[in-house]
């Protein structure tokens, strides 16, 4: 008898990666999208019976093949949901086609392709070779379908973007690459799934579970910082950066991911919120989970998840710190998820917040989400994961305290339920754009729908599992009345849009609504800042007493000089101006602030004819303005000379 051989096989790569949307990650080897058939051609010389060929589906990871993951289906007659299935699409008496489609919950990663022919005793085996399987947004039964294609290139396919970053009163961007395609960033992610706490722990449990973009999300927003697992990337929030790279130096995410896996997995140095939010969405886009990036202006972090941030001043008007490390985040950024929540109650699908930037443990480890934005919109905190961190990000209650200068019990003076959660940004779908997304996340801010949301979050933080009830929680301190109701209106603006290298000229304007006469004392200071709220060093200061006749407006220019804030500004460009004011008389009290991001300086290049001619090789004097633009830009200026070509 002849022996059986398979004489050729051809895993037909180019054309199952174009049909499966990979080919941009590579044309020279398997990559495919769940739920999707791809196609294989077996070159023979001999008739066989399709009862008699057997694949085999094992996982990629030689370490966990001890524990028969191996998946074995036959020849069919048609499509076996829910299970690998295999089905002769064409042949002859040299060939056969064959389809094979992994089924919509496959689990992700690297897998090898067997084939076993048992038309003799001795079956013959054929390792046909390796694949990689990704999520598979275009597949109605994927937990990441995403119906709409436009949003599908987007929030996949889409390898560049913005990140919009400042503060809520001047909104800009930065331009990112997020590289998901480039051919070596799939190995360094499923590297990263690889590496996590969770597969350490339980090798089979965590490869079994990279089925749900539920769970391999949330391990992914752990393994982006370094805390816990030596993940990816060790975030620091202000100078030194010498024995790394500046957070503001990165525009994209490869070669944070390349320099983290060619060092052994050791962390990269140095990221802030955008940075991991970026290299996060890198993954999961290469993952094929569709994800985006988000900005959130006046960005609350609670650090003892009351759903209150408690800010106090000294009489001086200073932002103190005293028992608390809440903050105000002047923006924090983090990442959208697009996925079926199959763990929760219907209705909480949909975009799911995941954040990679270490703030405060979860389950013992330094990740937060994916928390549905459904649950967050509606109070729903008690649902996984991380609700209640998520909802005083965009939906906290601010309170203030004023401390005297005899350091006695604080006072509280203000209460401030609007100025959190500030023009929640992401990128527009197919174009540059902006598009804000805060009522994604909450109701019209103060109106009477967002006040009993926020009511009934504090419910489910104090009574877990308890009934809903839209009645003041016991212990919640009741809103202070506004500021007017002391007859006075205080604001600080600017009178020309702040720009680094020039004074910043601010206006005190102050309102006495009343038909009295008033006095008060105030006292004015500028801090630096870092972005995550942290208040670095007081360096101006100023202190005025004031009357104000009935219904006049009293007005002040104060100049805070560039060779005062030059020496101190950090990379954030951040200062946080203060005032606070308080009436002789009463000894109440009024305070305003206003956070300052100080814009880059423009540079206009006017040609000019030239006087003399220009002369290869000759130097050119750069005029003072120019070396001042490069100085900011942090570029060595030296003597140098212009060629042409």
């Amino acid at each position: 008898m002849a022996q059986v051989r398979i004489q050729n096989f051809d895993l037909q790569i180019k054309s199952n990666n174009t049909d499966h949307r990979t080919d941009e990650i590579s044309t020279k080897r398997l990559i495919l999208r769940r739920g999707q058939q791809f196609k294989i051609r077996l070159d023979r010389g001999f008739e066989l019976n399709s009862d008699k060929i057997t694949f085999i589906v094992d996982t990629g990871t030689p370490n966990l093949r001890k524990y028969e993951t191996k998946k074995l289906f036959g020849l069919s007659d048609g499509f076996i949901k829910k299970d690998w299935s295999a089905s002769i699409l064409s042949k002859d008496t040299s060939s056969m086609e064959i389809k094979i489609v992994p089924p919509a919950d496959a689990v992700i990663g690297l897998h090898t392709l067997d084939m076993q022919i048992s038309a003799l005793k001795e079956p013959l085996k054929y390792h046909l070779g390796e694949f990689i399987i990704l999520y598979n947004a275009w597949c109605t039964e994927d937990a990441t379908f995403m119906e709409n294609e436009d949003e599908r290139k987007e929030y996949i396919m889409n390898e560049y973007g913005f990140i919009f970053v400042g503060n809520s009163n001047y909104i800009s961007k930065r331009p990112w690459i997020y590289g998901q395609f480039d051919e070596d960033i799939v190995d360094i992610c499923l590297k990263l799934l690889d590496k996590s706490l969770e597969s350490h722990k339980n090798a089979l449990e965590d490869y079994s579970r990279r089925n749900d973009p539920v769970y391999v999300s949330r391990v992914l927003s752990a393994m982006i910082n370094s805390i816990d697992d030596n993940g990816v990337m060790e975030g620091r929030w202000s100078e030194p950066y010498d024995d790394g790279t500046s957070p503001t130096k990165w525009n994209g995410s490869s070669s944070i991911l390349r320099q983290w896996f060619s060092s052994g997995c050791q962390p990269v140095k140095y990221g802030q919120c955008w940075v991991f939010a970026s290299v996060l969405c890198t993954a999961l886009r290469c993952l094929g989970i569709p994800t985006r990036v988000v900005t959130n202006f006046d960005s609350a972090h609670d650090t003892d998840g009351n759903l209150y941030i408690d800010q106090y001043f000294n009489i001086k008007d200073r932002m103190i710190s005293k028992d608390t490390r809440d903050s105000i985040w002047n923006f924090h950024v983090w990442n959208e998820s697009w996925m079926e929540r199959r763990d929760l109650p219907p209705g909480y699908s949909g975009w799911q917040v995941l954040d990679a930037t270490p703030q405060e443990e979860s389950n013992g480890i330094y990740c937060c989400g994916p928390a549905s934005v459904k649950a967050i919109k509606e109070g729903d905190i008690h649902l996984d994961y991380d609700g209640p961190f998520v909802f005083a990000e965009v939906n906290a209650d601010i309170i203030q305290w004023v401390i005297g200068p005899d350091k006695s019990k604080p006072e509280r003076f203000f209460h401030d339920s609007y100025s959190v959660g500030i023009q929640i940004s992401t990128k527009n779908v197919g174009n540059d754009g902006r598009m804000d997304i805060t009522h994604n996340y909450k109701h019209d801010e103060g109106s009477e729908k967002e006040r009993l949301v926020f009511k009934k979050a504090l419910e489910k933080k104090n009574n877990p599992g308890g009934q809903d009830s839209v009645n003041q929680v016991p212990g919640t301190p009741a809103p202070n009345p506004p500021l007017t109701d002391i007859g006075l209106n205080m604001k600080l603006k600017l009178k020309d849009p702040p720009v680094f290298g020039q004074d910043v000229q601010l206006i005190v304007l102050i309102t006495n609504l009343t038909s009295q006469k008033k006095k008060l004392n105030i006292n004015i200071n500028a801090q630096t800042m870092e972005n995550n709220g942290t208040n670095m060093k007081l360096i101006w200061q100023k202190s005025d007493f004031i009357k104000i006749k009935p219904k006049e407006e009293y007005t002040a220019l104060q100049l805070i000089p560039y060779s005062v804030y030059k020496l101190f500004l950090s990379d954030s460009n951040l200062l946080k101006v203060s005032a606070v004011g308080e009436l002789t008389d009463s000894r109440e009290k009024l305070l305003v602030e206003r956070r300052i991001t100080l814009d880059s300086p423009t540079l206009q290049v006017e040609a000019v004819p030239l006087q003399t001619p220009t002369v290869i090789g000759h130097h050119v004097t750069i005029p003072p303005s120019l070396i001042s633009f490069f100085h900011y830009l942090d570029i060595l200026v030296e003597p140098f000379t212009l060629f042409f070509a």
